[in-house]
């Protein structure tokens, strides 16, 4: 009987620079997935953020103007103020973070410091908040007045109502609005770019932010239809009237980015959102983009 023969050394070092390649492949997959998997939950990350972002900005947008005396203009806006990035501001008395949605109407004509207004139940106004009572075309009745006393009662239809007495003498009529001026006043939202970030007022809404452009559509001849040279990238070029009048809708252009990474590059060395263009270097080649864009409709600037 022959005896078996033990493995060489030269199979031997087959053997082991077969299981080299074959384990090097391995690691090369593995890190190949483990880049693409980072990359993914980047962009995966920057999904979420953004569309919280929009959301918020959305909101207020919606609830621009809301609440306040026609005398202070709900949406400003101010075009390339960084960099060739936009501003946009936003004024209420409730906006997505932040404020007060307390709100009633007067249910009766009433002349002199007591008002009579709507009970609901809950959220109701309360002794100590300020107010400001506006007529169906948003005029001012009265300055802001503080909130003093409060009787329950009904009106003249037995519904529930409040007397409140305020610190002012006001003449209302029947079905002026009353909302809850937040401490401090009329609440503000400033959008701007700010190194890299997104900004609302000093908190930072968004990172990894390369630009901002805002453009509104205002229906400047009255018709609801978006004719051309009806969408603005600049407000200022227009009379405040007009803005009242005609803003509809303002449109929302963000362009997120990725960090840079050296194995990829940008297919084009110059970028154009709304009314600006910037040219890539450095850097900027090698990051990945996404533009987001979002309309939202001006709801309360009558």
């Amino acid at each position: 009987m022959k005896k078996r023969k033990g493995i060489t050394l030269i199979e031997l070092i087959v053997a082991l620079g077969i299981l080299s390649v074959i384990l090097a492949m391995g690691i090369a997959f593995l890190r190949t997935q483990l880049s693409t998997s980072s990359k993914q939950e980047k962009l995966a990350n920057i999904q979420t953020d953004i569309q919280t972002a929009l959301t918020i900005i959305k909101w207020d947008l919606m609830m621009g103007g809301y609440g306040i005396p026609i005398s202070v203009t709900p949406v400003t806006g101010q075009n390339n103020a960084n960099a060739g990035r936009d501003r946009l501001t936003i004024n209420a008395t409730d906006l997505s973070i932040g404020g007060s949605s307390k709100w009633s109407f007067t249910v009766d004509i009433s002349s002199g410091n007591v008002i009579h207004v709507r009970r609901w139940g809950k959220n109701d106004i309360e002794v100590g908040d300020r107010i400001v009572i506006l007529s169906d075309t948003k005029k001012p009745v009265g300055p802001v007045a503080t909130v003093t006393n409060r009787e329950s009662e009904t009106d003249i239809y037995g519904q529930p109502a409040y007397a409140l007495t305020i610190d002012q003498n006001v003449s209302t009529a029947q079905g002026n609005f009353v909302y809850v001026v937040p401490t401090g006043g009329y609440l503000t939202a400033n959008y701007y770019y700010n190194n890299g970030n997104l900004m609302r007022n000093n908190d930072v809404l968004l990172n990894n932010t390369e630009d901002f452009q805002v453009a509104y559509w205002v229906d400047l001849n009255g018709n609801n239809l978006q004719d051309a040279g009806e969408w603005v990238h600049d407000l200022s070029a227009l009379s405040a009237q007009q803005v009242l009048d005609g803003l509809k809708n303002v449109r929302i252009s963000i362009i997120e980015v990725t960090p840079p990474d050296p194995s990829y590059t940008y297919p084009d060395n110059q970028i154009t959102l709304e009314d600006h263009s910037y040219n890539l270097s450095g850097d900027d080649l090698h990051r990945r983009r996404r533009v987001y864009t979002l309309i939202a409709k001006v709801r309360n600037m009558r």
